[in-house]
């Protein structure tokens, strides 16, 4: 089954292409440059390297948030135009659960951090109990002291935590773990399902009323 993966929620944007479980080329990209512009580019590049050619892949991976609101939005954009143009299958998962499945630390509480903006941050709850990844809490959104609270008791994981001066494990190049989370659920949804997470209103919804789909 090959895989084209990619997560644009985080500030790094990240790409993998995957034959099965084996990741054969990615990619993490840190640039001020349009998101958008970046990751086809190097979609073309990483596919190029891996030898695949776009009408062979089968499955196509995305994090659907929550994260960067633009990030999010370019990135499913992106995953319904390729999945409809190549006929490919879609896997979607939250942002949040790829962040603390790349951490495979096993029997401890692993919460991922994301900076959610306005003092605000997203995280969540999961662990691996005799190798199998569970997820224990929904995504959710944090006051600073409310993630600083599980101090001590949990593996934090991602470089937001380190802006409340927690010690974390870092998450380097996160498409790189989707085809794997791909092989073991074998889970799809349709175009129609493909939504986004975000957890919290916009700034344009908040400031100007605007609905943000």
């Amino acid at each position: 089954m090959k895989v084209l993966a990619f997560d644009t929620a985080l500030p790094a944007l990240s790409i993998a292409v995957a034959d099965g479980e084996r990741v054969l080329s990615s990619c993490e990209l840190v640039s001020r440059r349009s998101t958008s512009s970046q990751l086809f580019v190097w979609i073309e590049r990483l596919l190029e390297a891996a030898g695949i050619a776009k009408e062979e892949l089968e499955v196509l991976a995305v994090t659907r948030g929550p994260g960067s609101f633009t990030g999010i939005r370019v990135g499913l954009s992106a995953a319904k135009g390729l999945a409809y143009s190549l006929g490919l299958k879609i896997a979607a998962f939250s942002t949040l659960e790829v962040m603390a499945y790349s951490v495979r630390i096993e029997g401890c509480l692993l919460f991922p951090v994301i900076n959610a903006k306005r003092g605000m941050f997203y995280g969540a709850l999961f662990r691996f109990r005799d190798g199998v990844f569970e997820r224990l809490t929904e995504d959710a959104l944090f006051l600073p002291e409310e993630v600083k609270a599980h101090e001590g008791r949990v593996v934090f994981v991602g470089d937001a935590a380190s802006e409340l001066g927690l010690s974390s494990v870092l998450v380097r190049s996160a498409a790189s773990y989707m085809p794997y989370l791909v092989h073991e659920r074998r889970e799809f949804v349709d175009l129609g399902s493909l939504k986004p997470n975000y957890l919290r209103p916009s700034d344009a919804e908040e400031k100007y009323g605007i609905t943000v789909d």
